[in-house]
């Protein structure tokens, strides 16, 4: 029953951005070829940026058709591009290039902000290719300054790639202490509206009201009356199955979502509570409702759970 931050969000803004700096990157190279090569120039070197160019506009049109700029596993994909485009630049006109080493910095730092931790490993052999063709390094001469670059390049990606994920746990716990009740640990009512949406039509719902509750309140004392929810809460927690989700929505009622299950799993799961509640000894009991597959469970589960108050001769008020 834990709760997880959604990833990142905006991944169509990321691509967005992505194509944007793959594009400023291409028209990067294009000015540098023509201003240090000048008349000199490759005309090939055009032909290529202009392709690539086209190709990519071509990838985020169809992505977007296809709803592709909603995964973001494929962000990684730009700065890769950049990278290739970097090699294959560097091998038709090196002068666009040589004196351009910022642009695979700049690529990392993408791949950072956007991607997992440790993806950077996966991209810096293109960073390494990109920075001996693009910066015409010759090796082994040039080794250690290409081993410091690709350990500049891990940095550059890591540390917000880390931070990233330290602010993405810390989002998780707090959305965890947001949608959970103080004292017994579990959901409480304010995602109930949500997950029934989700998981209304595949699901079983128990409602579940201790029986006489503010009396052995007023009888034993607050504190005592805590630790009763308390332990009924862990007795909650220890009949459902892994994937169940437990709320509690009132003072002394709670909520079972058996998710992906019928009537009569339900009442599997309501006979394990009963004998778990009994080996605790608590001598409050506690009514139960049950609904599933109908519409408005919440409705019918209620009604089924203060009918079976009535029938125990307790009071429903």
């Amino acid at each position: 029953m834990s709760w997880r931050a959604d990833p990142q969000p905006f991944a169509p803004r990321w691509h967005a951005i992505g194509l944007a700096a793959y594009l400023a990157v291409l028209a990067l190279y294009a000015v540098a070829g023509t201003y240090v090569a000048g008349a000199r120039v490759d005309p090939r070197l055009y032909q290529l940026l202009a392709a690539a160019a086209l190709l990519g506009i071509i990838v985020a049109v169809v992505g977007r058709l296809c709803g592709w700029q909603e995964l973001r596993v494929l962000l990684v994909g730009w700065p890769v591009a950049a990278l290739v485009v970097t090699v294959l630049v560097g091998v038709v006109e090196p002068a666009a290039t040589r004196n351009l080493p910022g642009t695979i910095t700049i690529s990392f730092v993408y791949v950072g902000l956007t991607c997992p931790r440790w993806r950077s490993l996966a991209v810096v052999p293109f960073g390494v290719v990109a920075f001996v063709v693009g910066g015409g390094k010759a090796l082994p001469e040039s080794l250690p300054i290409v081993v410091s670059a690709a350990v500049m390049w891990m940095l550059v990606a890591e540390v917000p790639a880390w931070l990233i994920a330290q602010l993405e746990a810390q989002s998780a716990l707090l959305r965890e202490i947001a949608h959970t009740d103080a004292l017994t640990q579990l959901r409480d009512r304010s995602t109930l509206g949500p997950q029934l949406s989700m998981h209304a039509s595949e699901s079983a719902v128990v409602l579940i009201d201790l029986d006489n509750f503010k009396n052995y309140n007023d009888r034993h004392g607050h504190e005592a009356g805590d630790k009763l929810l308390v332990d009924f809460a862990d007795a909650l927690r220890w009949c459902v199955r892994e994937g169940d989700i437990v709320f509690r929505i009132g003072g002394d009622e709670f909520l079972l979502m058996l998710v992906g299950a019928d009537s009569a799993e339900a009442e599997q799961t309501l006979v394990r509570l009963r004998e778990r509640w009994a080996e605790v000894g608590r001598s409050v009991g506690f009514s139960a409702g049950i609904a599933a597959g109908q519409q408005d469970l919440m409705r019918l589960a209620d009604e089924h759970m203060y009918a079976n108050k009535r029938a125990r001769g307790l009071r429903t008020d």
